[in-house]
C-alpha cells in the first residue's frame, strides 16, 4: 500500500530559492505592511470611538449676549445655520439698515433648537 502525499508530487519550484525562501527582508516588508493596514483599520474606526462633547445652547447664547449687537448677530445667525432655520421675516430688513441696532435672534435659535434640526 502507498501513502498518498500531494506535495511530495509536486514539482520544484522554478524560482531562485532566494526567492522561494521566506527570510528576514520578507519578514521586514510582511511586517511594513501589517502596520500600514493597522493604520488604515484604525483611521477608518476611529471616528466612531471619538467622544463628541456636548452643545449648550444657552452656555453659547449667553456668551453671546456679550458681545456687541453686531457680533451677537452673526454669532445668532450661524447657530440659526446650524439649526438649519431660515432667518424670521422681521429680522431680514435690519441686515441692510445702518446706525440701528439688529434685533436678538436668541428666541428664533431656542425655536430651531426645539425644532431638533440641528446638526
Amino acid at each position: 500500500m502507498t501513502s498518498f502525499d500531494p506535495l511530495r508530487d509536486l514539482h520544484p519550484p522554478r524560482l531562485p530559492v532566494s526567492f522561494a525562501s521566506f527570510g528576514w527582508a520578507e519578514a521586514l516588508v510582511a511586517f511594513g505592511l501589517g502596520l500600514l493596514l493597522a493604520l488604515l483599520l484604525f483611521e477608518l474606526v476611529r471616528p466612531a470611538f471619538v467622544r463628541r462633547t456636548g452643545f449648550d445652547l444657552e452656555a453659547e447664547l449667553a456668551r453671546l449676549a456679550g458681545l456687541p449687537p453686531a457680533e451677537r448677530m452673526l454669532g445668532q445667525l450661524r447657530l440659526l445655520r446650524r439649526f438649519d432655520a431660515p432667518l424670521p421675516e422681521e429680522s431680514r430688513a435690519h441686515l441692510y439698515r445702518a446706525g440701528e441696532a439688529p434685533p436678538d435672534l436668541a428666541p428664533a435659535v431656542r425655536a430651531a433648537a426645539r425644532r431638533g434640526r440641528h446638526a
